[in-house]
């Protein structure tokens, strides 16, 4: 049996949309909902109204502590595998024979597919690989293993928002499972106010993360950079290459500048203070 489990942090109404794309490939939805104020209204005319659970956490709880939220909803309804969805993300094309058969596997020791992501109309390959296959892949439209989740005490509460998916990617790699394309499965993501741009005849996309974007991805990309030092050396030197990337592309590119490196800098000392959870501004 399947279910998903969506985020939600002050959604658009689009968000019903967005579910009906894979409604008729899970048995229940979990809505985790981040906002301050409920969302619960957006989905009561909806005909699939009874394939939903609505949580309402008062308030942002993380990312990481939604998810597990949804997942142990899951687990207590004898689930098996939990797809995990951002509120924007959609999939354009989902086979549910394919994605039937390949779930019902036994024995296999791949506890993840992911689909082909699309972003701004481009086909997503900018991923860390090993033997020319991915090693981590972002959290929207993976279908994870229940037993695995359980087996490795699921997502990162602590990390709240930002390289929740590359640690629990990474977690598995440890583990010795691992992550699998998912065949025939497209998904539609977005990746917030991101542009793409060329500089001296390279292409590069630009995230225009905010400041307090930039803080968590700094302090969790070094928490991440240390704790799987040992289990993927190209995933080290990765970072310390793109973390260079991002600080170059934010001084050429990107608005607030001054804002976001002291950003970059907070997100260093609170790492090295093993300051964790959300941010307290």
């Amino acid at each position: 049996m399947v279910a998903a489990v969506v985020v939600l942090f002050n959604p658009e109404v689009d968000v019903a949309v967005n579910i009906t794309s894979y409604i008729d490939c899970v048995e229940k939805v979990y809505i985790i909902d981040n906002s301050k104020v409920s969302n619960e209204s957006l989905f009561e005319a909806l005909p699939f109204k009874h394939k939903l659970k609505y949580v309402f956490n008062n308030g942002n709880l993380g990312i990481a502590k939604a998810l597990n939220t949804g997942c142990e909803f899951a687990i207590q309804e004898k689930m098996h595998w939990v797809l995990t969805m951002d509120q924007d993300s959609k999939f354009l094309n989902l086979n549910v024979a394919v994605l039937t058969q390949i779930l019902k596997k036994e024995g296999s020791r791949v506890v993840l597919y992911y689909p082909n992501y699309l972003i701004d109309g481009i086909v997503y390959d900018k991923y860390i690989k090993e033997n020319d296959k991915p090693i981590v892949v972002m959290t929207s439209g993976n279908f994870i293993n229940l037993n695995a989740y359980q087996s490795l005490a699921g997502f990162e509460d602590k990390l709240f928002i930002d390289y929740v998916d590359i640690d629990y990617c990474l977690k598995l790699k440890a583990a010795g499972y691992e992550i699998a394309l998912l065949p025939n499965a497209t998904l539609i993501h977005e990746l917030g106010n991101s542009k793409h741009v060329t500089f001296l005849f390279m292409k590069a996309i630009v995230t225009n993360h905010s400041s307090l974007r930039r803080y968590y991805i700094t302090r969790n990309r070094l928490y991440c950079s240390k704790k799987y030092k040992t289990v993927s050396a190209v995933f080290n030197k990765t970072e310390k290459r793109v973390f260079l990337n991002d600080i170059f592309k934010i001084l050429l590119f990107e608005e607030d500048k001054i804002s976001k490196l002291r950003s970059i800098l907070d997100g260093y000392l609170d790492y090295r203070n093993n300051k964790f959870g959300m941010f307290n501004q």
